[in-house]
């Protein structure tokens, strides 16, 4: 079957949900970040040379593999800039694992109920709601009726793909049901099929690698125990990085749709001063939240 869009998808942190970092020094990531590099069929084969600009960029050789978190703070800022000045868009769902443990769809969770899969799969979902609703609206404007969405996943350890599939058939039979559970948003069904749902080692395609870079870059600007935290690398993503306009009056923004923070109203009074101002530069609004956190405890 044909498809007219591919999303690449690879992940930062890990998916463990105790002894996290700051509190624990030597424990696991406080973040679990999905990202995915969105492009047209159009222009899959240019991935390639995208992936070698890159590598030239920091003066590296065409046909290496592109690994963001080996570079120096320069490089990595070089190769953001870069990034930035192709036609794709990237989506980031930064999940603070503190207030995500317990957030999964029963009925759609993995066999044998292993937390880091479950994890792992829920933050999944969150990525695919968001960015088949931009494959739906964009094919609109393209003109095609029946638009088909490719996704192509870097392989992991410890991930039961097979189970993963299962999980996202369900999902999608839930879409089409109108059954979804937990459903603030849903999958665009219509876009996905089970079959055109793959997975590979990042190292062997360009497109896996420019996800790598959105989601390392995204991960290194707001994981407090990175060496180089305070740098901000994804900051130079913002001209790729989906946006929606909300309102006539106002500005698109990323917030909730290619830069997403879960659960933002519960983190107004968690997260750093560092780690908001970098969530603000996407959109989120701070103040908004805080009197939404507010209501909801006044309830």
């Amino acid at each position: 079957m044909s498809y007219q869009y591919i999303l690449y998808v690879d992940e930062a942190g890990d998916d463990k949900a105790h002894d996290l970092k700051p509190h624990n020094p030597d424990g696991n990531s406080e973040w679990l970040c999905l990202g995915g590099y969105v492009v047209r069929k159009s222009v899959e084969a240019e991935l390639e040379e995208r992936r070698n600009a890159l590598l030239r960029e920091i003066g590296g050789q065409d046909g290496g593999v592109l690994h963001y978190r080996n570079y120096k703070p320069r490089n990595r800022i070089k190769v953001c800039k870069k990034l930035a000045t192709y036609r794709a868009r990237a989506f980031v769902v930064c999940s603070f694992k503190e207030t995500m443990i317990g957030h999964s769809n029963p009925r759609a969770a993995t066999a044998g109920g292993d937390e880091r899969q479950i994890l792992y799969n829920f933050v999944t979902r969150l990525l695919l709601e968001r960015v088949t609703e931009f494959v739906h609206n964009d094919a609109l404007k393209q003109g095609h009726k029946d638009p088909v969405l490719k996704i192509i996943m870097a392989s992991r350890k410890g991930h039961h793909f097979g189970h993963f599939k299962e999980y996202v058939q369900t999902l999608l039979e839930q879409a089409k049901e109108g059954t979804t559970y937990l459903d603030t948003r849903e999958i665009k069904h219509e876009v996905l099929r089970y079959d055109q749902i793959e997975r590979a080692p990042a190292s062997t395609l360009p497109g896996l690698q420019l996800a790598d870079t959105v989601v390392s870059a995204t991960f290194q600007s707001i994981e407090r125990s990175s060496p180089h935290y305070s740098d901000h690398p994804a900051l130079h993503l913002e001209n790729i990085v989906a946006k929606k306009k909300h309102s006539p009056w106002f500005p698109s923004k990323a917030s909730n749709v290619g830069m997403t923070l879960y659960k933002a109203a519960q983190l107004v009074d968690t997260l750093s001063e560092e780690q908001w101002s970098f969530f603000e530069t996407f959109g989120y609004d701070r103040a908004f939240l805080k009197k939404l956190s507010e209501k909801k405890k006044a309830k």
